[in-house]
């Protein structure tokens, strides 16, 4: 709630009077939904070994979002995102600091 107070705090009047204006016309609400079904589980499986998950699940979310690219991993347990991390993320970037 801190957050959202600070965000509030900082908007000076016309961004505010804009901000009342979408949360009376329902786009805040609108795009709260849209978020929450983002975040939401159905009838998903693990993304390394194939088991069915429910709303329990652990979920990896990765990507560069500057640029838009944005990815959901759902894993049935520790052992699979583990798994799923070492074989799938690159863990480090190979800079070549030889160069001229």
């Amino acid at each position: 709630m801190n957050k959202i107070i600070h965000f509030l705090d900082e908007l000076n009047d016309e961004e505010l009077f804009e901000f009342e204006k979408d949360v009376k016309s329902g786009i805040i609400q609108k795009f709260i939904d849209q978020k929450k079904e983002y975040f939401k589980v159905k009838d998903k499986a693990c993304s390394v070994c194939g088991n069915n998950i429910g709303e329990d699940s652990l979920v990896l979310i990765f990507g560069d979002p500057r640029i838009g690219i944005r990815r959901k991993a759902h894993f049935c347990g520790t052992d699979c995102m583990e798994y799923f991390m070492n074989n799938n993320i690159r863990k480090e970037v190979k800079v070549d600091n030889n160069k001229k």
